[in-house]
């Protein structure tokens, strides 16, 4: 199998956390848009969260090295809501408070993402997550790797989530 017919397979798990994770901690059903390519580093939201994932893959036989890594972006509207939703309280601006709410819903997509991978041949060590804000704010992605954005809709606004994929 090559990195790009792997991907497709890899990124499911993602999407199926996602709305796990947003039903059971932010009481609000994903729903996942078309897909496209990701041709640039800048962010879709204004707030993302970001964790990376390094492992193996065995199809067939062999066995090749990979590099992933996730990405939540929020509007900051969106994640305002997000957070109040997940703490039970009310956010009108970005706070302290708050400040790790998207590295935690991040960590909990790629933790029950890695629970899944495992059995199709995936073995998976995470990195810790880490937060970016600001107005088009940059990402920096592994070199050479396929980026997909996964516009999202839910009912506390738009966000995105990006997988980015890669056999060595």
């Amino acid at each position: 199998m090559t990195s790009k017919s792997n991907f497709s397979e890899f990124s499911k798990p993602f999407i199926d956390s996602a709305k796990a994770v947003f039903e059971t901690m932010v009481f609000s059903k994903l729903e996942p848009q078309k897909p496209y390519l990701k041709t640039d580093n800048i962010s879709k939201g204004d707030i993302s969260a970001i964790i990376g994932l390094t492992g193996t893959i065995k199809k067939d036989n062999i066995t090749k090295e990979y590099k992933a890594m996730l990405v939540i972006s929020f509007p900051l509207d969106t994640y305002l809501k997000v957070a109040s939703a997940m703490l039970g309280d009310t956010f009108t601006e970005f706070n302290e408070d708050i400040s790790d709410v998207g590295s935690e819903i991040c960590n909990m997509v790629m933790g029950n993402a890695k629970r899944d991978l495992t059995p199709m041949g995936y073995t998976c060590s995470m990195a810790i997550p880490s937060m970016i804000r600001g107005k088009d704010h940059s990402i920096k992605y592994p070199a050479n790797t396929l980026i997909i954005v996964i516009p999202i809709v839910l009912a506390h606004g738009p966000m995105f989530m990006e997988i980015c994929y890669k056999e060595d």
